[in-house]
């Protein structure tokens, strides 16, 4: 019967033990210590098989066993060296769950690895199991020596985020649209880069992607006729309407400061409620009552965006744009979306304003993306957009603010697709 069964908890086997009652003691720190000395008769030597052997000499060792469950454990085993009568060489028989000249055990390095698949600093799992930031790293880096990419998907998303590197200050993301799932990082989002990576990759899979959603980065054009020609090219509307919506937003700012005063009700609404001028104008949103405590007199929201958006003609002209623009959603085919962008575009070339040019050729170059952004659904009847991309690339940015910056990108790189991919999806 063994005294001390207590180690089947730490993934140690009593067996390799002198089977005695061990009682543990606290250090300063708070540390809880065990003592455990190694058995000395077991003696089969494990270069020639002889088990004749003697006890050349003890060291102590101590193995790390804290989890992030409780105070830290540390155990200190005696080990015992043999030397061979047979053929001389000396050994250590090995003790199961700890390898050798390891300082935490198999079972509590287990604990760490499944940690890393958590959205969790490393300085924080360092800090739940007692280890240095240093230690838990070189655990991440030997554990995962290398992550393959995911399969390219049916609709593919390519989207950016910033990480800074010698090469550039953005890298490229890949997403699954449908299963809201990263498919892989890119070290950087230049054309060069992304061709080397799509090389990679089998024609049959490219051949697969049946849609490419993008926003509106010129570098990704080439990259799409040159791997993806048979691909529906989507450009994502969030980034369609933000190009206009920057444009608006300056203007408003232009408008306050030239046409108002400090005291003004208009300035203060354009200021306080700046979203208004960028969202779609429904019905609840024209009658929200406005009271202005200056006038003591209740405005509808509309009312008081009229009076802010005639202070300056283009600022109207901008506005009207935008809402024009916004019912894109009653085109049903990609005649109708074609005729709508046009009609948009031609909208803004008359406002005379160079700024709403520059949007109006932008839309001009992309008016095919637009269009099938517009009239493509998918299975569901839903319009393809990067907002699944959008919503990753949120957690990413909090993966890299919970660590306060990666210098590394392929730890970075690792660390993502552990986070936001195989933890979803074990396959990969």
């Amino acid at each position: 019967m063994y005294l001390n069964t207590f180690l089947f908890l730490f993934g140690l086997d009593p067996d390799n033990f002198v089977n005695e009652i061990v009682e543990p003691f606290e250090s300063d720190n708070g540390t809880i210590i065990y003592n455990l000395r190694q058995r000395i008769d077991k003696r089969i030597c494990p270069q020639c098989g002889c088990v004749d052997a003697e006890i050349n000499n003890y060291s102590w060792t101590e193995t790390n066993f804290t989890t992030n469950e409780g105070r830290p454990i540390l155990i200190r085993i005696r080990k015992v060296r043999f030397k061979c009568k047979g053929c001389r060489k000396t050994y250590t028989p090995i003790i199961k769950g700890i390898e050798r000249y390891s300082k935490i055990s198999k079972q509590v390095e287990t604990l760490i690895i499944n940690e890393f698949y958590k959205q969790k600093s490393f300085s924080i799992i360092a800090r739940d199991y007692h280890l240095s930031v240093t230690q838990t790293i070189d655990i991440f880096d030997h554990a995962f020596l290398n992550i393959l990419k995911g399969r390219l998907p049916t609709a593919l998303c390519i989207d950016e985020i910033g990480f800074k590197t010698e090469d550039g200050s953005y890298s490229a993301l890949i997403y699954d649209h449908d299963n809201k799932i990263v498919i892989d990082v890119i070290r950087n989002r230049q054309t060069d880069y992304l061709r080397n990576y799509f090389n990679h990759c089998s024609f049959k899979e490219r051949s697969e992607v049946k849609y490419f959603i993008s926003d509106l980065y010129e570098g990704y054009v080439p990259i799409k006729e040159e791997y993806f020609k048979d691909a529906i090219h989507i450009a994502d509307m969030f980034h369609v309407i933000r190009l206009l919506k920057v444009e608006i937003s300056k203007l408003r700012v232009n408008t306050y400061k030239q046409f108002t005063d400090e005291i003004d009700i208009e300035r203060h609404f354009m200021k306080q409620h700046w979203v208004y001028f960028e969202q779609y104008l429904d019905s609840k949103l024209a009658n929200k009552p406005y009271y202005s405590k200056k006038e003591r007199f209740e405005y509808t929201t509309w009312k008081m965006m009229e009076k802010c958006l005639k202070l300056k003609p283009v600022f109207w002209d901008a506005y009207a744009c935008l809402q024009d623009f916004y019912e894109y959603w009653r085109c049903r085919t990609f005649e109708q979306a074609i005729k709508h962008i046009e009609l948009t575009i031609n909208k803004l070339k008359r406002t005379g304003n160079e700024d709403l040019i520059r949007v109006a050729m932008t839309y001009g170059r992309w008016k095919e993306e637009i269009a099938n952004a517009i009239s493509v659904r998918n299975i569901d009847g839903k319009r393809y957009s990067n907002g699944p991309a959008e919503e990753l690339n949120n957690s990413i940015k909090t993966i890299i603010k919970d660590a306060c910056g990666y210098q590394n990108f392929e730890r970075f790189r690792k660390r993502v697709l552990l986070i936001l991919r195989d933890k979803k999806d074990p396959s990969h």
